[in-house]
């Protein structure tokens, strides 16, 4: 069964490498590229590792780090990829750090000689990938979350199949227990297995290559305020020159459905309805759904469903937070009247708004 074994070997080995390569000459000096081209140097790592005549200490260390390293690369890449907010918090730096650090002092100095029951390896090597499997559970989560309300049609239909791949590629890994657990007829199946998952990956990135550079380029940049057109602002029914700044020209059918939501949104405050989705909007409006995501990503220049509901509900709050005569009022309750479903989700929209906490500007102490 040797020759199984290394056949499945090469033939991920292979498919790994040309991912790597393909994103770092289509997309040379992305960060996003370089993410995707190091997480399938550290699928090959491990790979490599799990060879049976692989001889080298030395080399077997950085292999294994290398392939440590795979769950916090992926889900720094599905955090730039499908999160809009791409600054990641300093506590996640220092769990990922923590992680590696337990894990390559527990390779480094294993002899051997410990038990697996033993508290050596509770600590270096099963919360270690504890860390690991939480990480990759993080990235499933992330890709199906924010799926309904994604408005960048190329990305939406991304998240599903990156959960699942990418998922199941380090859920390997990680079940594998990385060099203590499997054998040389299981390694050839988690091998053959990384191979058509990365070769449905290579298949896919030809299929959709006219519309993967514009997700590549924006995958980690923070998005420009959307643009939103008042009805009163309007001359004629039609937006003008700075509302539509940097678009391409809108037809008058599709200029006719912004009109028909932004009267909804604003006339009617649809927004300030707690859960409201872009499904719900699109029957209040009339419209197909598919139709009104592309309308409000392309013409209103949003990447999230979200996004363009925040506009408004922080837009009223501010107002009422620094009207007299609604200073009794609490801060709660303009927050659900305004459509949040909690405090604590108004508190971190407004502050990602205005960068200081609601209080602090009723206070009139915002800059």
């Amino acid at each position: 069964m040797a020759w199984m074994h290394s056949a499945s070997s090469y033939l991920a080995i292979s498919q790994l490498l040309f991912l790597a390569c393909l994103y770092l000459v289509y997309f040379p000096g992305k960060r996003l590229a370089h993410l995707i081209a190091l997480f399938c140097l550290c699928l090959t790592a491990y790979i490599l590792s799990r060879q049976p005549d692989l001889g080298l200490p030395a080399l077997s260390a950085v292999l294994s780090m290398m392939a440590i390293l795979a769950p916090a690369v992926l889900w720094v890449i599905a955090r730039y990829l499908f999160e809009d907010n791409p600054n990641i918090h300093k506590g996640i730096w220092v769990l990922i750090v923590s992680y590696l650090a337990l894990r390559g002092f527990g390779l480094w100095v294993y002899d051997g000689s410990q038990s697996r029951s033993s508290l050596f390896f509770l600590i270096f090597f099963y919360v270690p990938q504890l860390i690991m499997l939480l990480l990759a559970c993080h990235v499933v989560y992330m890709a199906c979350r924010g799926r309904d309300s994604d408005l960048v049609e190329l990305r939406r239909q991304l998240r599903m199949p990156f959960a699942i791949g990418m998922g199941s590629i380090v859920g390997l890994i990680i079940g594998s227990g990385f060099f203590w657990l499997g054998s040389p007829q299981l390694d050839s199946l988690y091998f053959f297995v990384i191979f058509l998952l990365i070769l449905f990956i290579n298949l896919g990135m030809f299929q959709i290559h006219k519309d993967t550079p514009q997700l590549i380029h924006m995958a980690g940049e923070q998005p420009a305020p959307g643009l939103v057109p008042t009805v009163s602002a309007k001359k004629n029914g039609v937006a003008t020159d700075e509302q539509r700044s940097g678009t391409v020209p809108i037809s008058k059918q599709d200029q006719m459905l912004i009109d028909r939501v932004l009267k909804a949104m604003q006339q009617e405050r649809l927004y300030a309805e707690s859960g409201l989705t872009i499904g719900d909007l699109a029957v209040k409006v009339s419209v197909q759904e598919y139709r009104l995501r592309k309308l409000i990503n392309q013409s209103l220049h949003y990447r999230n469903f979200n996004q363009f509901l925040n506009q408004y509900r922080i837009e009223e709050a501010a107002r009422r937070l620094l009207d007299p005569e609604e200073q009794h009022i609490p801060i709660s309750s303009i927050a659900l009247d305004v459509g949040y479903a909690s405090l604590s989700s108004f508190n971190k929209a407004f502050k990602d708004t205005y960068q200081v906490t609601p209080s602090v500007y009723r206070s009139g102490l915002a800059e």
